[in-house]
């Protein structure tokens, strides 16, 4: 983990922290490790919940007027659940 180390050694006088960061330790002596060793890891992937996020909170906001989006947006995130319940129940 050369790079790591240099990088703190470039930038800890810039960070109030001293880059003492959790993240950056995992990164370093955690998952780059077991990547190299085991291929890709599914629990630190965020592909999954960035587009469940998308679909769930992006999508239902920008159809929403603004006014008390949440509720809005519940409903329509239920009313999708609702619809795809129904194709799968016609698909069957």
């Amino acid at each position: 983990m050369r790079w790591a180390t240099l990088f703190v050694k470039l930038f800890k006088k810039y960070s109030p922290s001293e880059l003492r960061l959790p993240k950056l330790h995992n990164w370093c002596y955690h998952i780059i490790p077991t990547i190299k060793e085991y291929g890709a890891i599914n629990g630190f992937t965020t592909e999954t919940y960035e587009s469940l996020h998308k679909d769930s909170v992006k999508k239902p906001y920008r159809a929403s007027n603004k006014r008390k989006a949440t509720d809005q947006m519940i409903k329509t995130v239920n009313i999708f659940i609702l619809y795809i319940s129904h194709i799968i129940t016609l698909i069957k």
